[in-house]
């Protein structure tokens, strides 16, 4: 509502006002979720990371893992080609 064009100058702020804390609060929803799964993705990582670090290089060879691989697949990267 354009503020020019009503007797109610104040409404017209209110509404502007209603609209911007609006998208402010949509911004702060996609940063807070986006926040979210990054910890998410930490915490499994670090679970991860926790057992194949208590595993000796045979049970790693069994699974198909090397040391070097560790850290990649911990974080969810694979070798496989996606087509």
């Amino acid at each position: 509502m354009d503020s020019k064009r009503t007797r109610f100058r104040s409404a017209a702020a209110l509404f502007w006002l209603a609209r911007a804390t609006r998208a402010v609060s949509a911004i702060m929803h996609i940063a807070a979720r986006k926040w979210h799964m990054h910890l998410e993705k930490r915490r499994v990582a670090s679970v991860a990371l926790h057992d194949f670090r208590t595993m000796n290089e045979r049970e790693l060879l069994d699974i198909g893992l090397t040391r070097v691989d560790v850290n990649r697949v911990a974080w969810g990267a694979s070798d496989r080609c996606v087509s």
